[in-house]
């Protein structure tokens, strides 16, 4: 944890012919990003599945980065979800 504190906060660029540095976060094109995005994703998806509505949760769910194909069935009325 310390080191990927150290790697966030370590950020560096130029703008407007300024060095700044990124307080927070990291930054789009780091090869940090991504896998922390993944973990993130992961988390929230396993929540999200783990305390939705069995009738709406997918059939069929296929990730790829930040894209989200979910194929669910269709419910024909508001009331079939209050149980």
């Amino acid at each position: 944890m310390e080191l990927l504190e150290f790697i966030c906060s370590t950020t560096y660029f130029t703008f407007d012919g300024m060095i700044m540095q990124q307080k927070f976060e990291t930054a789009m094109g780091s090869p940090v990003s991504a896998v922390i995005a993944n973990f993130y994703m992961e988390k929230l998806e396993r929540k999200a599945l783990q305390t939705a509505p069995a009738v709406c949760r997918p059939k069929i769910r296929k990730r790829y980065v930040d894209d989200v194909l979910d194929i669910i069935k269709k419910i024909r009325s508001r009331t079939s979800l209050i149980t």
